[in-house]
């Protein structure tokens, strides 16, 4: 995983945890909220700028009147932070369906498609509670400093992750493969360990060839912030009163 923002955290369910820990050159100044497409900016817990559904500008709960070339400027920067930011979520969602897949694939080879539940729902709840960090009820809550503190969070949250994962799917494929062996009359330790080690193998394998796909889109995901950024900085261009408030700086 390279270049993201909080999808440097929300992306850990690409499990590509053996990549360089990732690096954005984009930092969160203000906190920004997101929600039903309206785009709220934060200073000690109260918006003080919003932009609405209808691109109309609100600083300190008073509109401000905007001529057509400020109009063009917020709805682009509107628009851009409602289309980009909920793509960090698309990509977890896509992480989570990849680990899923892999599961299922795993859960094939013993015939049991039930055999790993387990390990899909304790892999939800953990992303779910990581992505809770963001998101919550439709809304994103975007805080100040959120970049490096996904960043910081990396390391630990990739190390949790595997843990958690490799702790379950071992745990559920040892139960599995124990059965099938009474099953057939007795309980071979030595194939036992030599066949976890085979699914270990075939897991990591699968993991890393389809994690490039959402590597490539995570990267993409910190340039498309970017562009916010520039989209931002031109709007503080055309409305100068915006100074002070700003959330995405390069």
């Amino acid at each position: 995983m390279k270049k993201t923002l909080l999808a440097t955290t929300l992306v850990l369910s690409s499990f590509s945890v053996l990549a360089q820990t990732p690096q954005c050159d984009i930092n969160i100044n203000n906190e920004l909220h997101l929600k039903d497409n309206v785009v709220s900016v934060y200073q000690q817990g109260e918006p003080k700028v919003v932009i609405d559904q209808n691109n109309q500008l609100f600083i300190n709960g008073k509109k401000f009147d905007l001529n057509q070339m400020q109009q063009q400027a917020v709805a682009t920067y509107r628009e851009k932070v409602s289309t980009y930011v909920p793509k960090a979520k698309d990509i977890a969602d896509q992480g989570v369906e990849l680990a899923n897949e892999v599961i299922d694939d795993v859960s094939k080879s013993f015939n049991d498609p039930n055999s790993f539940n387990n390990l899909k729902t304790s892999m939800n709840d953990f992303y779910a509670d990581i992505e809770s960090r963001y998101y919550n009820n439709g809304e994103w809550v975007l805080k100040k400093d959120a970049v490096s503190e996904a960043i910081a969070n990396w390391k630990a949250d990739s190390a949790a992750a595997m843990q958690r994962f490799n702790g379950e799917f071992f745990s559920s494929a040892f139960a599995v493969l124990s059965e099938k062996m009474k099953a057939d009359g007795s309980v071979n330790l030595s194939e036992l360990q030599n066949q976890l080690i085979d699914l270990k193998t075939k897991v990591q394998t699968k993991l890393q060839s389809q994690s490039v796909e959402l590597q490539k889109e995570a990267n993409d995901y910190c340039v498309d912030l970017k562009d916010i950024a520039k989209d931002e900085e031109a709007l503080r261009q055309q409305v100068p009163e915006l100074k002070g408030y700003e959330v995405f700086v390069i």
